[in-house]
């Protein structure tokens, strides 16, 4: 059942991603959420989700659990690695124990069994979006925003990275890696966790960190990170 009434006027103003492998569920998904949101964007699985996380402006994610490539659990372990509370809402034909334990941590909306209610999702994403909403008015929003020494400005929030009012655009992994340093910005870490907090279980070269921590240094500045001899890098921020 699909509401007909205007009680979900407010998702007008918001953007929703859907994760779903099998084509022709995507399609009818789609479909039926243009009716309510702003945008819709659509992935088939977690690798694609997360590029476009990273690239697009996301305020609500309908996923899929079992996936190719990167599965849904997966995809919003990594979400939250990050520091993005991106509100996210499961839809599988998984019951096992295994499967729901682990979700559990992830601090999801919820969990629903396909096939689904649309208008179930529709409520949980209002009921969502107002609760980080609320949530948002009542943080003070300076505290996701991180300036390095150089002039640099980092928007944890809406994942903007700025000098001078220009956005800084970074690939996936140079996201990651600088937020991983913003979530650390008083340790030094070494290569060996850079390596295994970017890569997890994938395969790397020696030279990957360094390579990476290059990359970003020529976008965001020399100076934002700073090496310290025989043990890791720091990033720069100001005090």
């Amino acid at each position: 059942m699909v509401t007909e009434d205007n009680s979900y006027e407010d998702l007008k103003n918001y953007s929703i991603l859907i994760i779903e492998d099998d084509a022709t569920a995507l399609s009818f998904l789609a479909n039926i959420m243009r009716r309510y949101f702003k945008n819709v964007i659509t992935a088939t699985n977690g690798n694609q989700a997360g590029d476009i996380v990273l690239s697009q402006h996301v305020d609500i994610i309908l996923t899929d659990m079992r996936m190719p490539y990167q599965d849904g659990a997966d995809f919003v372990k990594q979400l939250r690695d990050l520091d993005l509370n991106i509100p996210v809402i499961f839809m599988s034909a998984y019951t096992d124990s295994e499967t729901l334990l682990r979700v559990i941590p992830l601090n999801i909306a919820d969990y629903l069994i396909k096939p689904i209610e649309i208008d179930k999702v529709l409520a949980l994403a209002k009921k969502s979006l107002e609760g980080k909403a609320a949530a948002t008015n009542n943080n003070h929003v300076e505290k996701n925003i991180i300036i390095l020494v150089n002039g640099i400005t980092i928007d944890m929030m809406h994942k903007v990275v700025s000098k001078d009012n220009e956005m800084i655009f970074l690939t996936k992994k140079e996201f990651e890696l600088l937020t991983l340093f913003v979530k650390n910005k008083y340790s030094v870490l070494s290569k060996t966790q850079i390596e295994y907090a970017i890569w997890y279980d994938e395969m790397t070269s020696e030279s990957s960190v360094k390579t990476l921590i290059k990359k970003l240094r020529s976008k965001i500045g020399e100076e934002a990170i700073i090496t310290v001899k025989n043990i890791g890098y720091k990033i720069n921020i100001l005090p």
